[in-house]
């Protein structure tokens, strides 16, 4: 499964949802630094972290925690 991971530079709350992802080996994350991208800054800054995932037909923002990580990558 492939995922956007919507993020920022210097973001504590993404660090850690990332940390959550990398226990996923089975999960390509592909890092969107909202900070480059003027359309995406203003639809993601204040949600940030994202997961953006199901070819980006579905998102997740943060909180989110392990058991939401797990019904995602499961099909649940």
């Amino acid at each position: 499964m492939r995922i956007n991971y919507y993020t920022k530079y210097s973001c504590s709350l993404c660090d850690e949802g990332l940390s959550m992802l990398r226990s996923y080996s089975d999960i390509e994350v592909n890092i969107v630094d909202v900070e480059q991208d003027v359309e995406k800054y203003h639809d993601y800054l204040l949600r940030i972290p994202v997961i953006s995932y199901d070819n980006g037909t579905k998102e997740i923002a943060w909180p989110f925690d392990r058991d939401d990580l797990a019904k995602i990558f499961s099909g649940t």
